[in-house]
């Protein structure tokens, strides 16, 4: 703070007291509203790292950049109370915040050209070109195995296209919008972000660079493929068939495939999953391949190893892990969409490659298998060099071509394999021996089956609620603990995955995208039921077994013997993806956000140096103003010009100080006031209290400082002089009473108002005319009442603290007004009470006739 501020808050203090006490008051009020909106931001990041809302990386940074403002705010009023004391806090708020931006901020993009590069400079430079790419780039420069010549349209080419279009802050204000709890507003923002990609020029150089590589792709004009390949796509996390391929492309269009592609991040589909990874949109951009469009004969899908196995299969193979290949005719975009079931193979996993079990035609696919059985054993033996070379189970799109010559397209990790947090032999069902575990059907042989499935999907057990959705725009308002009863497993269902418990689908593929990103998200699948929405009624709870393929009337529980491993797997696939990417940065920052380390305000270490987070800055801004309040005017009354005297029953002098809107406009002009002109509602309440037995007042002498009147002298001051009554200063919802009775004093600092998060009492009590004795039994008194109302209460000797709140207004005026009857049933307690279970006695007997006149905790 500028040395001139602190000069005239010294000049304020020893010319205008009372000026520096409105000062300290307006400060405070907003220091309670700053606090308040701190806190919000904070819950609302909390509720973001514990899953409960689910929103784009923009929103945690800009509720970062909020939570940044509002406690620099809360700081500087803090500051404005006492600025001499607390010069020095802004340095440990730097410092944090500056720890906190870094946590939640991304790497800037890089523009940089050159913006198409050939695939073979692709291995290098992953966060260039892509993980899909990076990987096929892999395929080609480490091994033997065909795969397809193309070019790399760069993620710098993205950034480039989003930078010369000024794009970026219009979708980060959109993205900022975006719930998952909100589908329709999901829905919405989608079809905003992609129309602005898709209106948007590209940089005259960035469309020369596209249709130049496109033409030396293709120099006899032939189709070419445009497939994704986004930064983060085809790793841990897989994306799996979240963003788009345009087939079929001419050369000449080949910019405008582009800008579908690059559209296709902001698909609502792409926007669920990257959201619930936790990844920004600019560390996610979008990279793509121009390949030549393969003239396929069938096309398909690898699984090096099986997440998911039939338990039809042999129990010793499924130990060791199975191959599974999926086929269909032509290309393989009709069977990753969930559109076209599949011809499906499964190998073992040894050299040899033995087939264990034989594609099964029939209705709807071809009559005779699109793979020999040379074929199948070329795919085994391609997926396991595959395996080899990347160390994990791969998950691997191939093209056989009319020329009976396969290729690889795509190589990537298997979702919901060990990467994932997942066991195969226990999600297959298999026990620690090798033996094949219990059928899952035993585990639900007390519930009715429903309907049961060609093909289990993908393994778990969920219990929920069906819903039917036939068609995909039926699916945007699911609740959560569905289980979706739909008619094919599209895409489109990962946009509402975290609502889900399972899926029934009348057809599908084990090797369509959705089936990846339910094994990655270890959500039960099951397809291949003739009718479900006639076997399954809408609005039955059921279980689903995914490893069965099996559904079941009623919930699955503990209690009807269900299996724990699936949840279990479940969890773990949860866990898993809070350990990758953005939720293990969320987690980083939450502890310079969240994490509070300042618990005792009675501690030495109770300290601006001890701050280590944005709510310990808070805490300790919160208390510290409270302390400055709970010492608002000093003992010899300073800053009390212009108070009014309280015209009472009870004999108390008191002063009453308004600082804003604390008394009626009547009591404009009154040299005296009386308790109907309270309009502070903290005040009111603690009156009434006082004022409740006016009985215990009778016969009683004026209460006074007794013990400073016998310091400074008898008869200098009068009995009623300021300097030796009682105070209070008062606004519409706070109150600062400073009450001497005798020789003992009671200290109340409350705020009382509607916002529950601010509201609270503060309150101290010392001293006495007894012995030590007596005035520490009476202590004993107040802190068994006290703490039987919720009040959390210090005693040191015939000193006690104690504080309540925060709480809701009428719970605050509850306590207030009781607090108001102690004062005045323990006045002279200490001169009566004998020993320490008559305190307890007289405790007690209080608390009942309390709660009989209905003043009692709620």
């Amino acid at each position: 703070m500028a040395i001139g501020e602190l000069f005239r808050h010294w000049t304020y203090q020893v010319f205008a007291p009372g000026t520096l006490l409105r000062r300290k008051y307006n400060a405070f009020r907003e220091l309670l509203r700053h606090d308040s909106r701190s806190l919000e931001l904070i819950a609302e990041l909390e509720d973001i790292h514990y899953g409960n809302e689910k929103v784009d990386w923009s929103r945690v940074v800009e509720l970062a950049d909020q939570l940044d403002d509002a406690v620099r705010a809360m700081l500087g009023q803090l500051m404005e109370m006492n600025p001499a004391r607390y010069m020095g806090l802004a340095d440990y708020c730097n410092k944090i915040a500056f720890y906190m931006r870094m946590a939640v901020s991304v790497p800037e993009p890089d523009l940089a050209p050159p913006y198409v590069i050939p695939l073979a400079e692709a291995h290098q430079r992953p966060d260039r070109a892509g993980g899909k790419a990076a990987r096929l780039a892999a395929v080609r420069r480490e091994t033997m195995l065909p795969v397809p010549d193309a070019t790399v349209v760069t993620a710098a080419a993205y950034h480039y296209f989003i930078e010369h279009n000024e794009l970026r802050e219009p979708i980060d204000a959109r993205l900022r919008r975006l719930r998952l709890s909100r589908p329709d507003e999901l829905a919405a923002i989608s079809e905003e972000l992609r129309a602005m990609i898709l209106e948007a020029d590209l940089p005259p150089r960035l469309e020369e660079d596209i249709l130049t590589a496109a033409y030396a792709m293709s120099p006899q004009r032939a189709p070419l493929a445009v497939r994704s390949s986004a930064v983060a796509e085809d790793g841990p996390v897989s994306f799996a068939g979240q963003y788009a391929s345009v087939l079929r492309v001419e050369p000449a269009h080949a910019g405008t495939a582009w800008k579908r592609v690059v559209a296709s991040k902001y698909q609502p589909r792409a926007l669920s999953y990257r959201i619930l990874h936790g990844l920004a949109d600019a560390e996610t951009p979008m990279a793509a391949l121009l390949m030549p469009m393969l003239d396929a004969a069938c096309a398909g899908v690898i699984y090096t190893r099986d997440p998911d196995p039939p338990r039809r299969l042999p129990a010793g193979e499924l130990v060791e892990g199975v191959t599974a290949v999926h086929a269909v005719a032509g290309t393989g975009d009709v069977l990753v969409s969930g559109d076209t079931p599949a011809q499906s193979a499964w190998l073992s996993r040894r050299p040899r490659s033995r087939i264990l079990e034989r594609p099964a035609p029939g209705a709807p696919l071809p009559a005779t298998p699109l793979l020999t059985t040379e074929d199948m054993k070329r795919l085994a033996r391609y997926g396991r060099e595959l395996e080899n070379l990347f160390g994990e189970p791969q998950d691997v799109e191939w093209v056989l071509d009319q020329t009976g010559r396969i290729f690889i397209v795509q190589s990537r990790p298997v979702p919901g394999g060990t990467e994932h947090g997942v066991v195969p032999e226990r999600a297959a069902g298999v026990d620690d021996a090798g033996d094949a575990a219990p059928a899952a059907d035993a585990a639900h042989d007390t519930l009715p089956l429903l309907a049961e499935g060609s093909e289990p999907v993908s393994a778990g057990v969920g219990s929920g609620t069906a819903r039917h959705a036939a068609i995909c725009c039926e699916i945007g308002d699911m609740p959560q603990g569905t289980v979706l009863v739909t008619t094919t497993l599209g895409p489109s269902l990962t946009r509402i995955i975290d609502r889900l418990e399972a899926v029934v689908a009348q057809t599908g593929s084990r090797a369509c995208h959705f089936a990846s990103v339910a094994r990655e998200f270890g959500l039960p699948v099951v397809t291949g039921i003739a009718d479900p929405f006639t076997a399954i009624p809408d609005g039955a709870v059921v279980t689903v077994d995914g490893a069965t393929g099996r559904v079941y009337a009623d919930r699955a529980g503990r209690e009807k013997g269900a299996d724990a491993r699936p949840r279990a797997r479940r969890k773990a696939a949860a866990a898993a993806r809070e350990r990758r990417g953005g939720m293990r940065r969320l987690a980083r920052a939450m502890q310079h956000i969240a994490k509070l380390n300042l618990t005792d305000p009675a501690s030495s270490d109770f300290a601006p140096e001890n701050c280590r987070s944005m709510h310990d800055l808070v805490r300790f801004a919160h208390e510290r103003g409270v302390a400055e309040m709970f010492s608002l005017v000093g003992r010899g009354g300073r800053g009390l010009g212009g108070a009014k005297k309280l015209r009472t029953d009870v004999p108390m002098i008191m002063y009453v100080l308004n600082i804003e809107d604390g008394l009626f406009p009547t009591a404009a002009g009154k040299e005296e006031i009386g308790p109907d002109d309270f309009r502070s509602t903290p005040m009111w309440a603690l009156w009434f209290g006082l004022s409740a037995a006016r009985e215990l007042w009778a016969n009683m002498p004026p209460a006074a400082d007794w013990n400073e009147l016998d310091r400074i002298s008898a008869g200098i001051f009068r009995r009623d002089a300021p300097q030796l009554a009682s105070y209070a200063v008062i606004s519409a919802h706070y109150a600062h009473l400073m009450m001497r009775f005798g020789y003992h004093f009671a200290l109340v600092d409350t705020l009382c108002a509607p916002e529950d998060r601010t509201n609270y009492i503060q309150f101290r009590f010392k001293g006495g005319g007894a012995a030590a004795e007596g005035r520490e039994l009476r202590i004993r008194v107040l802190e068994r009442v006290l703490a039987r109302q919720g009040f959390a209460v210090k005693t040191r000797g015939d000193l006690l603290d104690a504080r309540h709140g925060p709480d809701a207004e009428a719970v605050i005026q509850k306590r207030l007004a009781m607090l108001g009857m102690l004062l005045a049933e323990t006045r002279l307690l200490d001169v009566r009470i004998g020993d320490a279970d008559e305190a307890e006695a007289m405790a007690d007997d209080f608390l009942a006739r309390l709660d009989t006149a209905g003043g009692g905790a709620p």
